[in-house]
Order: structure tokens, then C-alpha cells, then sequence
């Protein structure tokens, strides 16, 4: 092989390994948005989501690690063994399948309670001390731990007029719920940090759904009615759950579909429609819709609670969308991108317009005092933007634009000095023949510019326009400044606003940024071509 083509080839390596490298905070970001929050917390480095996977049967328990068992393989070869069968022995009434994951969870249970060393001696000395103290009340601990199940919880309705009420307190958890199919699920009560609970037990080997149905008197009139809410444990099987509300003579069902997603304990909210849905409120429920008539009247209401089993396929696209849905709940994001986007076509006309203007003046037209007052506006590039930050706000302040998004983009009527700089460069490479000719045929200045100098400066206008994007898209200084509205919030500061709100909340704050991110990387790669051949300031030589 030639010398030019080695040269080629490690030229190609090279470009190939740094995009690579480079990328990773992307398709880190991008996973992320697609994981739950126990996937991120793990002492060992995971860049993709972890499959979810559909039980059939529930409850059961949770045999898939996140993180490598402690240990050599040797140590865990002869340990573990062991493990079970102690397990086996303190737990005689564990089920077979959950015997192998309660001995793994009891050697991580090991190795941050065993003396420091234990690991790396002899198997004796770790299997004495888990003897003593792996007792059936730790055991048990681990067990629960693993176990996943799923639990219904109190029942509670909200009237218009916020008297917020509790249905069927004085009835036992299981008997609240008319069960439609024994033969898939079987409710039983059980108790959680002292609150009574119905447990469901089911199989859908034996049936591909089941529902529940609790019917209730409500303390006010069914018209009267608001919203529902029901807490939840679900057992991580991401099956579909929906609802239906049958009062006031009238069925309603959820808008959208939850998932039994997770493990821990969540109130499942469910709410007819009001003007709280296009506010910018947390959008922590599920709007009802009216689907049909119903026989129930009255003060009486029905609540069905329909689980379905989901394929392997379907849970893995719940799971993709989850965060997603969870941002697009929480936040106003639609406002916020009409906020956007409204900012950024102003900022990139008015750039685009009034700084070509200003360079056209600076590059083809000769005025007294052109070449002072080119240079008076280079200097304002060396002033700090800190300098100005001040005696900008009090001049809008003064204007009465605080609290407006005039200060975000009416700004760029003024042009800008470093794009001036860029257009003026590339428009003194354009030959003064075209511009005679023009002028001959009877062209003035602003024909000369619209239909001359204009369509010669496109690729410097493509990329003038990409910085534009760039820079108002992700603006955040600007609308801290000047914006205290919500509803006037770009995307940019709405998602500071919302990563506050959710406590910084790794995966939902990785789903809201990568929905920011997306459009200016795709912005990006269409018009690079554009962007490239602008910054190299080529043009038509004289």
C-alpha cells in the first residue's frame, strides 16, 4: 500500500474515532431519556436502557441485576450454592424461582456488612459470618425487596367544589373491587406501613386481561365531580392499565393509556377536562373523555380498572415514550415552542435584513466617514456583553418592555456587529462589473442589493442564519432577564424552570433536553453545506 493512501486511512481512523468519542454525551443523553431512575443510580456504567420485560404471572420477583455479582467467579461459584441453601432453609414457604435471586441479593447484602477483607479470604470465613448473619428476618427484608407486586390503595374523588373525600373506607381493601375474571386474578388484602391494601395476584397465561370494578356512592352529586385518584404500586410488568368512570349517566375513559411501569408507590390521577389543561400547570393527570352513555345516576359512580398484557414490543416502546410523555405532562411544551420559534424567525429576518443592509453600506457604497465609523463598530465587539447587561435592561425597562418578549428579538433590528464584519468581507469579493451593469439597466441601490448583492451572499446569509438559530434557540441569559411570565418562557429557560421543578430528576430532565437538542442538530446537518461555504468568506474575485 502507497504512502498517500496509508495517510488516507489513518486520516479516516482518526475522523471516525473522534466522532465517535464526541458523540458519546449525545447517545448518553439520548438512553438516558429512555431509562428508569433506578438504572442510572448503579455503581457500574450502562449506556443502554434495560429491556423491560412483561411478566406473565406477578406477584413474582425480580431476578435481573443491574450491576455484577462482588466477588471472583471462583468465590461466587462456591458461595453461592451455599447461599441457596440457606435461603431454602430459613424460608422454607419462598417460592422456587425467587430462591436464586434472594441468595445474589443476599451476597450483595454481604459484602457491605462483612468485615473488610472477608471477600478476598478463604469461602469459610464468608459463609460463617453470612450463618450468623443472614438471619429470617434479613432474609425476608431481601426478599421483599425483590418482590414485586401489585397493590391497589385507597380510592379518593374530588368535587368542584374541593371537598376531597376517601370512597369505601369502611369496606376491606380486595372486597372494594368486583373481580370480572377469577380465573386470571385473585385479589387479597394486605398491609403496607399500616395502610390496608388489596394485592392482585394474576396470570395471563390463562387470559389476556382482567378487569376491576368498584362501585361507589359519592358525598355530593355526580355532576359535581372533578376528578378521581387512586394509589398504586405497580409491579414493573409495563401491562397497559386503563380507566373508565361510568357517573351522571355518562361513560368516560382516559385519553391515553398508563403502564404499570416501575415499582414504587404512585397516585394514578384521572380528571374531566378543565382550563387547567392548557395552563402551565403540572400536568400530573390523565384527562377523561366521554365515550357513551352509561345506567349509572345519580350520586352512584362505577370505576373499572382494566389491566392488559402488553408484548414485549409494546412495553418497549412504553418504556421509550414514558419520560417523554412524563416532559410533555409537566411542562407547557407547546407553548414553549411556539415562544421559540417565534423568537427565532424574528431574531433570523431581522438579522438577516438589517445586517446585509448595514454591510451593503459598509462594502459598496462610499459615504464620508465610511471607514471611521466601520471601525467604530468593530470596537463594540471588544466591550463585554457584562458591560451592557445593565444599561440594557434599564433601557427596556424604560421602554416598558420588561416582562415582554420584545427585548429578546426587537434587538436584531439593529443588526449585528460581527455578521456586519462576515457579509461586508464576502460582498468586497463580488466584482463592481455586476453592479454596473445593474445600474446601467437602471437598477438604484436597493434594487442593486435585493437583486444583485443578495442572491451572491446566500451561502454567508446560510450561515449568518445557523448562528441566529443557535444562539436565540438556546438563549437562557436573555429571557432570565427580562422574563418573569411562564407563559412567555422559551424553550431554553423552560427547561431550567422545569428541571427545578422536578428536582432535577435525571431522566426527565435528559428526555426535556433531548427534545430541545434534536432541532438544531438536525437545523445543523441540513445546512451545513451552507455553513461551511459561509464561514470560508469565498466568493466571486474581481
Amino acid at each position: 500500500m502507497k504512502r498517500p493512501a496509508l495517510s488516507r486511512v489513518a486520516i479516516y481512523l482518526t475522523l471516525i474515532v473522534g466522532s465517535l468519542i464526541f458523540s458519546f454525551p449525545f447517545v448518553w443523553m439520548a438512553s438516558s431519556s429512555m431509562k428508569v431512575d433506578r438504572e442510572l443510580f448503579t455503581p457500574e456504567l450502562r449506556v443502554l436502557p434495560q429491556q423491560p420485560l412483561p411478566r406473565a404471572q406477578s406477584p413474582y420477583h425480580e431476578d435481573r441485576r443491574l450491576t455484577a455479582l462482588p466477588g471472583s467467579a471462583t468465590l461466587q461459584a462456591e458461595v453461592l450454592p451455599k447461599l441457596r441453601d440457606l435461603v431454602r432453609e430459613r424460608l422454607p414457604l419462598l417460592p422456587p424461582e425467587a430462591v436464586a435471586p434472594v441468595a445474589e441479593e443476599a451476597l450483595f447484602s454481604l459484602e457491605s456488612r462483612a468485615p473488610a477483607g472477608l471477600f478476598d479470604e478463604r469461602t469459610p470465613g464468608l459463609l460463617a459470618f453470612a450463618a450468623t448473619d443472614l438471619t429470617p428476618q434479613r432474609l425476608q427484608e431481601l426478599s421483599d425487596r425483590l418482590q414485586r407486586q401489585l397493590l391497589i390503595g385507597p380510592i379518593r374523588v374530588r368535587s368542584r367544589e374541593l371537598m376531597d373525600v376517601e370512597l369505601l373506607p369502611e369496606i376491606s381493601p380486595s372486597a372494594r373491587w368486583a373481580n370480572a375474571n377469577d380465573s386470571v386474578a385473585q385479589l387479597a388484602d394486605d398491609s403496607v406501613g399500616g395502610v390496608q391494601v388489596s394485592r392482585v395476584t394474576y396470570d395471563f397465561s390463562k387470559g389476556d386481561q382482567f378487569a376491576l370494578a368498584a362501585n361507589a356512592q359519592l358525598p355530593f352529586d355526580g355532576p359535581e365531580l372533578e376528578r378521581i385518584q387512586i394509589r398504586l404500586r405497580p409491579d414493573d410488568t409495563w401491562h397497559d392499565l386503563t380507566v373508565t368512570l361510568e357517573v351522571n349517566g355518562r361513560t368516560h375513559t382516559g385519553v391515553r393509556k398508563s403502564v404499570l411501569a416501575n415499582e414504587l408507590w404512585q397516585t394514578f390521577t384521572w380528571r374531566f377536562p378543565s382550563g387547567d389543561d392548557n395552563s402551565t400547570k403540572n400536568k400530573t393527570w390523565v384527562v377523561l373523555q366521554d365515550t357513551g352513555s352509561s345506567a349509572v345516576t345519580g350520586r352512584d359512580a362505577r370505576i373499572t380498572l382494566t389491566v392488559s398484557r402488553a408484548s414485549e414490543l409494546a412495553a418497549g416502546y412504553s418504556k421509550i415514550a414514558l419520560n417523554y410523555q412524563r416532559v410533555l405532562d409537566q411542562i407547557p411544551f407547546m407553548r414553549y415552542l411556539r415562544v421559540s420559534l417565534f423568537l427565532v424567525l424574528a431574531n433570523i429576518v431581522l438579522t438577516l435584513l438589517f445586517s446585509s443592509l448595514v454591510a451593503y453600506a459598509f462594502a459598496r457604497i462610499n459615504w464620508p466617514g465610511r471607514e471611521f465609523c466601520f471601525l467604530l463598530m468593530l470596537a463594540t465587539m471588544m466591550i463585554p456583553s457584562q458591560v451592557t447587561m445593565i444599561p440594557h435592561f434599564l433601557i427596556w425597562k424604560g421602554l416598558g418592555a420588561y416582562d415582554t418578549l420584545s427585548p429578546l428579538w426587537l434587538g436584531a433590528a439593529f443588526g449585528n456587529a460581527f455578521f456586519i464584519f462576515l457579509l461586508r468581507q464576502f460582498m468586497k469579493g463580488i466584482p463592481r462589473d455586476l453592479e454596473d451593469a445593474a445600474r446601467i439597466d437602471g437598477c438604484g441601490f436597493i434594487r442593486i442589493y435585493w437583486h444583485v448583492i443578495l442572491p451572491l451572499v446566500k451561502p454567508s446569509l446560510a450561515a449568518i442564519a445557523i448562528f441566529t438559530f443557535i444562539g436565540t434557540w438556546n438563549d437562557f441569559l436573555g429571557p432570565l432577564i427580562y422574563i418573569a411570565d411562564q407563559r412567555l418562557y422559551p424553550l431554553a429557560f423552560g427547561l431550567y424552570a422545569f428541571s427545578v421543578q422536578v428536582s432535577n430528576n435525571p431522566t426527565i430532565t435528559m428526555a426535556a433536553s433531548l427534545l430541545m437538542t434534536v432541532p438544531v442538530i438536525l437545523v445543523f446537518f441540513a445546512a451545513q453545506k451552507y455553513f461551511i461555504e459561509g464561514v470560508t468568506l469565498t466568493g466571486m474575485k474581481g
